[in-house]
């Protein structure tokens, strides 16, 4: 359980919960020191004066970890306060060991005090100072029963010593393990929290998933629309489509296009579509070649087709590109063309395929001027 991983309302409140700890911690620190000191002149036992001082010392610090916390240093309150719990139970240790059963506790007080705040490699390393201050405590315990400095308290007092220090520890640990409970509530009601939050973002990113699918959906029958609407067909006669084609041709188009002209006469088995370029300005080769596929499938459908309209720009721009317009028939308009049907002339006299390129060359200084003299047969 680390501090980088938590969020900001959650260690607003761990901080709470630290400051009211070590608030509550300090004063007991500071009692508990100034009792051994005030036994120590009373039984004239030194170790006991040492084991006060190491109390008092250990309360200063919890002093400088409480305003560590206040400054929103935790992991350096946590660090102290360790650091305290640990020399100052290796001091006590050391002076008195008959207290070591109950001072084996101080690591592992120290760990899980430790686990609530620190990160990862901080706690590694109080993970193995603590270790280490365990071996150090049980071998003094065993080794050193007497300790470095003889005592002069009596025996029945070592007993209340033991007892109180015992209850003390014993207290330490339940309120460790309450406020550890405390911030794993904390913990798990944001993690609640922070997963309805997911849901209810889940829930909206699956709404909006379905809105988009619908706009999609929408566009692309908007699409068709669009492309049916670029295209229209008009019945002329029975059997007689024109195809007006007005605007920039690109591959898409043309591609859609053909498509919308193959249903149609197979829809309506027409035998003659009447394509009308009129309104197209410009055309590569690209668009060139898919106008030829598309006459060439309608052919295949039976369908007579005829292009009209075909503009001197258009014109131009077929002749550079060198593309082969020789078996298709064209005439000037639409209605030449109705005309020519009216007249009772076959469709292969509507015009005359279009000319080469040396002929088209010729022909288009007066169809540029407008004098228009097509080529005929």
């Amino acid at each position: 359980m680390t501090t980088d991983i938590m969020p900001e309302s959650t260690m607003q409140a761990q901080m709470t919960r630290l400051r009211q700890f070590l608030s509550a911690y300090m004063p007991v620190a500071f009692l508990f020191g100034v009792v051994f000191l005030a036994l120590a002149l009373i039984f004239r036992d030194l170790a006991t004066g040492i084991s006060g001082v190491a109390i008092i010392v250990n309360g200063g610090i919890l002093l400088y970890a409480l305003r560590s916390v206040r400054q929103g240093k935790v992991q350096s309150a946590i660090v102290a306060t360790s650091v305290g719990l640990l020399a100052g139970g290796l001091v006590i240790l050391l002076a008195q060991p008959f207290l070591f059963a109950t001072l084996t506790l101080s690591p592992l007080l120290v760990v899980i005090l430790g686990l609530q705040y620190l990160t990862i490699q901080p706690l590694k390393r109080l993970i193995a100072a603590s270790g280490l201050c365990s071996v150090i405590a049980v071998s003094v315990g065993h080794l050193l029963p007497q300790g470095f400095i003889a005592s002069t308290l009596p025996e029945w007092f070592r007993d209340v010593l033991q007892i109180g220090a015992a209850s003390a520890a014993v207290v330490f640990v339940m309120m460790l393990i309450w406020h550890f409970s405390v911030l794993l509530n904390e913990m798990l009601s944001s993690l609640r929290v922070a997963n309805r939050e997911l849901e209810t973002q889940q829930t909206k990113l699956v709404r909006t998933n379905e809105q988009l699918q619908q706009q999609l959906a929408s566009e692309r029958e908007l699409l068709n629309l669009v492309s049916a609407l670029e295209t229209p067909v008009v019945s002329l006669a029975e059997g007689i489509l024109l195809a007006p084609i007005v605007g920039h041709i690109d591959s898409r188009r043309a591609d859609i296009l053909r498509s919308h002209l193959l249903e149609v006469v197979h829809a309506n088995r027409t035998r003659l579509m009447i394509l009308d370029i009129t309104g197209v300005t410009t055309i590569d080769t690209s668009v060139a070649q898919a106008l030829m596929m598309t006459i060439q499938a309608l052919r295949l459908l039976g369908c007579k087709v005829v292009v009209s309209g075909i503009s001197a720009t258009v014109a131009m721009t077929l002749t550079h590109l060198g593309v082969d317009l020789h078996n298709v028939e064209t005439v000037r308009s639409p209605e030449e063309a109705l005309e020519r049907l009216e007249r009772g002339e076959p469709m292969s006299h509507l015009r005359q395929p279009l000319m080469n390129g040396a002929e088209m060359r010729a022909f288009l200084p007066g169809l540029m001027n407008g004098n228009g003299a097509h080529h005929k047969a």
